[in-house]
């Protein structure tokens, strides 16, 4: 006859503990998290190697574009209007004759007209200037607020429809008129880029 044994209360909390702990049954433990993905870092790094890139393109765009459109000399392009041949002979004494008598009879025989730009003076500083144009270099003019017209030859061949006028002398304030014009302080030269329509001188 069989003897069932009898384990006491310690002995059979040792057998369960021993059998949870080797036996088979018992669910896997989750793994401690490792921190983000490889993949994540991997889509950080490319997304700021990429931002990088596009800012750097952006750059190489912006930067060339500023330094084009600087102006190659003082001031922006301005427009010089025609003087009309009927103004001629009113418009003579603002020219020197040395230099300008050629460019006046072009203009009388409608060949090449004469331009024209207005000088005035804010605040009433009082000083002289000429104006350079091309080879021709006007008389002295006495500025004042009231506006002065004053008659020009082109300052390069008229059908360039472009260069460059000079102020000469010493005054503050100085309004020179064109299309746009603007107000400059001239302390020896100061240029100031014009273009014109080529057309023909008596439509």
């Amino acid at each position: 006859m069989t003897t069932a044994r009898h384990m006491s209360e310690p002995e059979a909390q040792a057998e369960i503990s021993g059998g949870a702990i080797g036996g088979q049954d018992q669910p896997p433990r989750p793994e401690p998290p490792r921190g983000k993905k490889p993949g994540s870092s991997r889509r950080i790094v490319i997304g700021i190697v990429g931002g990088l890139a596009i800012a750097g393109i952006a750059a190489s765009v912006v930067i060339p574009s500023i330094v084009r459109d600087k102006p190659v000399a003082v001031g922006e392009e301005s427009t010089l209007e025609v003087l009309v041949p009927a103004d001629i002979n009113a418009a003579l004494p603002t020219l020197d004759p040395g230099s300008s008598k050629a460019a006046v009879d072009d203009a009388k025989n409608c060949k090449v007209p004469l331009a024209w730009v207005t000088l005035t003076q804010r605040n009433g500083h009082g000083g002289m200037v000429r104006v350079r144009s091309g080879q021709h270099l006007s008389p002295p003019i006495k500025l004042s607020p009231a506006p002065q017209r004053v008659a020009i030859p082109y300052p390069a061949p008229y059908p360039t429809g472009r260069g460059v006028l000079t102020l000469v002398g010493e005054a503050d304030q100085v309004g020179f008129y064109l299309t746009p014009g603007g107000v400059h302080d001239v302390n020896g030269t100061y240029p100031v880029n014009v273009r014109w329509q080529v057309r023909n001188p008596c439509p």
